[in-house]
């Protein structure tokens, strides 16, 4: 029982061990499950300290130990062998219970479930191997066969089954020894491994491409292949074709190699070595081709390439080509795969200074970034992303102006609002033309009604400011996006900002001196109005207090609400010559008044002036008496105090005052003035603060005798200081002073 436990804990150990170590020396992998069997091997799932899955051939010594020999000469081989179509090797150990050998993750070949380009890429590289084994190592593999074939994720195959292989001319090769205890090996072998005395050449391995051929097709093999497989298969080793003559026929044109796919995978191999032209029309034409290449292969096996190709410079000037192939071929990847595989090269090229490249990858954003979670977009690409903005070189700030419509919804409403909106409204002041129209453009659809999370108060204080000032833009392309964005927006903005600040804005542009303007301008005036009235018919009817009084204020109010500015005019018009009519007619009773106590009031035509000055008429034969009274001043708010005849223009009747317009005949002479006389009536500053009436003509007495005058002290009224008290002429109603001072008559202003 003893002996059974420790069988055991050994095997475990081999193959997986406990705690989840393998327990082998110098063997940094852990062993997984068992996936498949191949002779002398079983073959495992593992995993490297690292991470990496990797695939593990096992050979158990006790189980086998007359292949003991057979397995280590493959670990001795694998550990020297480095080629592209050879099994990679990735570690290796021997203990005394077992030999261990890590290569790539890889599955034993099935034939079963095969695609026809796959096929005939696969035995290209075996026979690419075969040659670099028979010419370059001097090696022959000796057992070339479908169980000495693997395939990896991506579909390619790979030459192992390294058990027999030996030196060329060696006087005793391991497959002519060990050849008897390999399953099947004696109906597969070349006849000449027979021969005694015959040394083996590269010839064995022709044979062996041979076999791979006929397993691959059992009943018809392509057009040239047929022919092909016939050389291969002579039994004279001197006439018989190596795996090099063949791969050199395969490939001519018209050959079986001749393809589109294998043409691509060539290509890809050696492009280091292309000169630019050739990699330039390559390029151009791999993203269309790549739509009919294998899926898996495609994506597991050329795109790393052309990602790599693109982040270390081998696609020159290409890199929109190339990465247009990366598009094509990585669409149809899941989310896993594309976050393993592309978006760590993606993270990387945008961090890139190579104008060239990141040009590309704004041209290709959308489709890039479709795969990548929403957190490596923020953290990782963004920052990068942004720089764009403020790039010197107008084609990358217009390329990434155009990639912020991908980027906006990757990053969510927080950086949106926050950072990527500010950008794009910096862009609108951008010194090309293309670029504030785009950057409008982009602004418009990001702020739309169904819009990716742009709130209202980036619409409100951050875009609106930038569309009213590209309203004003010189380039009429940016005026016309402008208007078009805003009557995108309408809808969100509210209806009082649209009427008070946006439709004043918009509505000079109706007259613009271009036409796509005016339409432009038309069509968002329309949608703001309609937004206005909408807003309108859900208002009150009036938001004003009720008054608890009802008296003369509130049909004023009324009157102005129905008859317009217009009524409003009149209405003040009629208040202002109301009052100016009721003060002349006080101050005329006043006058009347002193008159009857012994003080009278000159009539209009007679200069009063002031105490101790004489008045010297002039122009009369004889000189009249003047009877000089104290002078009458004219102090705001006082008026000009006079007898008014009958026919005078303004009359008192039984409803109130009233102003007319018959004047009457003598009107003139009441006022002693001829009808056009201009110069009749002006305005004198008084010393006492006030506006002394003057009159030019002379009046006529009739008896015209010297008369002492008596003069009175002149009674100055308690006024204040006139501030400016000289007055321009005043014709017409103007004329009538209704005050003093530097105030203007109310009326004048409708005049």
């Amino acid at each position: 029982m003893s002996g059974l436990s420790s069988y055991l804990m050994s095997t475990l150990s081999r193959v997986g061990g406990l705690g989840g170590s393998s327990g082998i020396p110098d063997f940094p992998f852990v062993v997984g499950e068992k996936v498949a069997t191949v002779w002398p091997w079983t073959i495992h799932a593992g995993t490297s300290t690292d991470g990496k899955h990797v695939s593990i051939f096992v050979f158990d010594k006790p189980r086998g130990t007359q292949y003991v020999g057979a397995a280590q000469n493959a670990l001795r081989r694998m550990r020297t062998l480095r080629h592209p179509g050879v099994l990679r090797y990735m570690g290796g150990a021997e203990t005394s219970d077992a030999i261990y050998i890590a290569t790539e993750r890889i599955v034993p070949l099935d034939l079963n479930d095969r695609n026809e380009e796959l096929v005939r890429w696969g035995l290209f590289r075996i026979a690419e191997a075969l040659r670099f084994v028979n010419e370059d190592c001097k090696l022959v593999h000796a057992n070339v066969c479908k169980d000495a074939v693997f395939v990896t994720d991506a579909g390619e195959w790979r030459l192992g089954g390294l058990e027999l292989m030996d030196a060329v001319g060696a006087e005793r090769p391991v497959y002519r020894e060990m050849g008897s205890v390999v399953p099947g090996y004696a109906g597969r072998m070349a006849p000449e491994i027979k021969v005694q005395g015959v040394q083996g050449t590269a010839a064995l391995d022709g044979w062996g491409l041979a076999e791979l051929i006929s397993e691959c097709y059992t009943t018809e093999m392509p057009l040239g292949l047929g022919a092909l497989h016939a050389q291969l298969r002579n039994n004279n080793p001197k006439l018989r074709m190596a795996a090099h003559g063949f791969v050199e026929a395969a490939q001519r044109s018209g050959g079986v190699l001749d393809t589109a796919f294998v043409r691509a995978c060539r290509f890809l191999e050696s492009v280091t070595v292309k000169d630019s032209h050739e990699r330039a029309e390559f390029f151009a034409g791999l993203g269309a081709a790549a739509a009919e290449f294998p899926r898996m292969f495609a994506q597991r096996k050329m795109l790393p390439e052309l990602l790599t190709l693109v982040e270390f410079g081998g696609a020159d000037n290409g890199h929109s080509a190339v990465l247009a192939s990366v598009v094509q071929i990585a669409r149809d990847m899941d989310e896993t795969e594309y976050s393993t595989v592309v978006a760590p090269a993606v993270v990387r090229l945008f961090a890139s200074t190579d104008r060239a490249l990141r040009f590309a990858l704004l041209e290709h954003a959308t489709a890039l970034l479709h795969g990548m979670h929403d957190d490596v977009v923020v953290a990782s690409v963004y920052p990068a992303f942004a720089t764009g903005f403020g790039d010197a070189a107008p084609a990358i700030r217009e390329a990434t102006v155009k990639a912020a419509l991908s980027m906006a919804p990757r990053v969510g409403s927080k950086t949106l609002n926050s950072d990527l909106i500010k950008h794009l409204v910096r862009a609108v002041a951008d010194a090309e033309p293309g670029i504030r129209t785009n950057s409008l453009i982009c602004i418009g659809k990001l702020c739309a009604k169904n819009g990716p999370g742009v709130t209202d108060t980036s619409l409100r204080y951050i875009v609106c400011p930038a569309l009213l000032h590209a309203l004003r833009d010189v380039f009429p392309p940016v005026r016309a996006a402008a208007l078009a964005v805003s009557g995108a927006c309408a809808m969100r903005w509210d209806a009082v900002d649209v009427a008070r600040r946006v439709v004043p804005a918009i509505s000079p542009l109706l007259v613009d001196g271009e036409r796509p303007v005016r339409v432009a301008a038309a069509k968002a005036i329309n949608v703001m109005v309609a937004h206005i009235e909408g807003h309108a018919r859900e208002m009150p009817e009036t938001v004003a207090k009720k008054m608890d009084k009802v008296g003369a204020q509130a049909e004023a109010v009324a009157d102005l609400a129905t008859n317009g500015w217009g009524g409003w005019a009149v209405s003040s018009l009629s208040s202002t010559i109301s009052g100016a009519i009721s003060l002349a007619s006080s101050v005329s009773q006043s006058g009347a008044r002193s008159e009857s106590a012994g003080v009278r009031s000159e009539p209009a035509g007679v200069r009063s002036e002031p105490s101790g000055i004489r008045s010297e008429p002039s122009g009369l034969s004889e000189p009249p008496q003047v009877s000089q009274r104290p002078s009458t001043t004219i102090n705001s708010p006082t008026a000009v105090s006079t007898s008014i005849s009958s026919n005078a223009a303004v009359s008192q009747s039984a409803g109130g005052w009233e102003f007319n317009d018959d004047w009457g005949e003598d009107a003139a002479d009441a006022w002693g003035i001829d009808d056009n006389d201009d110069d009749s009536w002006n305005a004198q500053p008084n010393t006492s603060g006030g506006m002394t009436a003057v009159a030019n003509t002379p009046v006529k007495l009739a008896k015209p005798a010297a008369i002492t005058p008596v003069i009175k002290p002149v009674v100055k009224p308690v006024t204040k200081k006139d501030t400016n008290p000289v007055q321009p002429r005043r014709k017409g109603l103007g004329a009538m002073k209704l005050g003093g001072g530097a105030k203007s008559n109310p009326v004048d202003q409708f005049l």
